[in-house]
């Protein structure tokens, strides 16, 4: 199986250079030359991106980060609001292009990129991950899409395991079981006199356990502190 063998081959790469330069080869079979992969981890002042690798020109970096490209790059913005793998023609295809948008996209055909693949990634707790390559315009059988998918998914994971990139921080591992027992009871919709009073403590214990929750999720309001509850797993 070609994904199976392409997972041992993976397993066998102990550096994200090695990772890069596996998936560079099997990408290279269907046409892509150009590729990166990556994570956006939740923040309090929105997501951190961190690449893994990027496997572009250094040219067209330093071209892609002097004009600001990252500010309007619609394939990022596809990713996060899509959950199967894209080309880049297909999105194109179901939206209007931003002047900055088309501008990245004539760009990008000039250095010979006609079209890309895209493979969001999702975990838990609001964790994003993204695997794009760059190629030219070609079909799309279902049989190369579901390929592609395995290899940039094992890619990912690979990478992600190298790095040691949790998917997300386990809040049960940071809360004490009262500071959780009080915020699920938020969630619950409960007031803090309505807690206090089945804890049997007093409202400012309780305001004290929510507060001290609500930092450990990294969240700023309770609202927010219940939201990355839920995405936890934990509500």
């Amino acid at each position: 199986m070609i994904t199976g063998d392409f997972a041992e081959a993976l397993a066998a790469c102990l550096t994200m250079d090695a990772v890069k330069d596996c998936f560079r080869q099997r990408i290279a079979v269907h046409g892509y030359t150009a590729s990166a992969c990556g994570a956006f981890l939740p923040a309090d002042n929105g997501p951190e991106t961190h690449f893994f690798f990027q496997d572009w020109p250094p040219a067209w970096i330093e071209l892609y980060v002097r004009r600001n490209f990252v500010a309007a790059d619609y394939v990022v913005a596809e990713s996060r609001r899509r959950i199967a793998p894209f080309t880049w023609l297909e999105a194109k295809a179901e939206r209007t292009l931003s002047r900055a948008e088309r501008d990245i996209w004539d760009t990008a055909a000039e250095w010979g990129w006609t079209d890309g693949f895209s493979v969001p990634i999702y975990g838990p707790g609001g964790y994003f991950g993204l695997v794009t390559m760059a190629g030219k315009e070609q079909p799309m059988p279902s049989a190369l899409r579901c390929e592609l998918h395995q290899l940039a998914f094992l890619t990912h994971e690979r990478c992600r395991t190298l790095t040691g990139v949790a998917p997300v921080a386990d809040p049960q591992a940071t809360l004490t079981h009262r500071e959780l027992e009080c915020i699920r009871w938020v969630a619950a919709g409960q007031t803090d006199a309505a807690i206090a009073n089945l804890l049997g403590v007093s409202q400012t214990t309780v305001r004290s356990h929510i507060d001290q929750a609500r930092r450990k999720l990294g969240a700023r309001t309770r609202a927010q502190a219940i939201a990355r509850l839920v995405l936890s797993g934990l509500s």
